[in-house]
């Protein structure tokens, strides 16, 4: 396994040991995506690991109930997939890119996803110096200007440009177009959360 993957699956790691901990409750929080809840954030990331693993491994067939429960199987088998690509990963709508080139964006993507689902749920989220150290660089150059992730047809919206210095994974995240300061709308008697999402009640 090389270094690069090595961080990668570390990453991916920590992002499943806490989607292992999401309760059956938790599925219809929202997330700091928006219109998206945590049970869309994770078939999201489940949708997108398979088809690219599709490009190397045979798919799968039978799924679970939800997908949190599909995620630790998708995840493991992310990491086989990219061990087993060599130098080129070809991307489902992209065409190939370089091994390292995606292992790096999915690195950056699956701590920041990480820090979508921990905002959601109220939960902490600590990630080791080295690995926003590492990632922060990374999230500055893929969402740079003239980057094609962030273009049009990119995959992020544009930066959030912070109004105060930022802890690095709160700055990486607004790099990637979070809201950096997003928390959960909270309930209030006689009022539902769909109602709160679509600003009635």
């Amino acid at each position: 396994m090389s270094d690069l993957l090595r961080l990668d699956a570390t990453a991916l790691a920590l992002i499943a040991h806490d989607v292992a901990a999401v309760s059956d409750t938790d599925l219809d929080a929202p997330t700091p995506c928006a219109g998206w809840t945590v049970a869309d954030l994770m078939s999201h990331m489940n949708e997108r690991h398979e088809a690219v693993i599709a490009s190397v491994l045979a798919p799968i067939g039978d799924h679970a109930d939800n997908p949190r429960d599909d995620f630790a199987r998708t995840a493991a088998r992310w990491v086989v997939a990219m061990e087993q690509t060599g130098d080129v990963v070809h991307l489902p709508q992209r065409g190939p890119l370089a091994t390292v080139t995606v292992l790096s964006i999915h690195f950056v993507d699956m701590l920041v996803h990480r820090w979508d689902l921990s905002r959601a749920l109220s939960r902490p989220c600590p990630v080791p110096d080295r690995l926003t150290a590492l990632a922060l660089p990374i999230a500055r150059s893929i969402t740079a200007p003239g980057s094609a992730l962030n273009g049009p047809d990119g995959v992020y919206r544009p930066p959030v440009e912070p109004d105060q210095p930022l802890p690095v994974l709160d700055a990486i995240a607004a790099l990637l177009g979070r809201d950096p300061h997003w928390e959960p709308r909270r309930l209030v008697p006689g009022r539902t959360q769909q109602a709160i999402n679509h600003g009635k009640g």
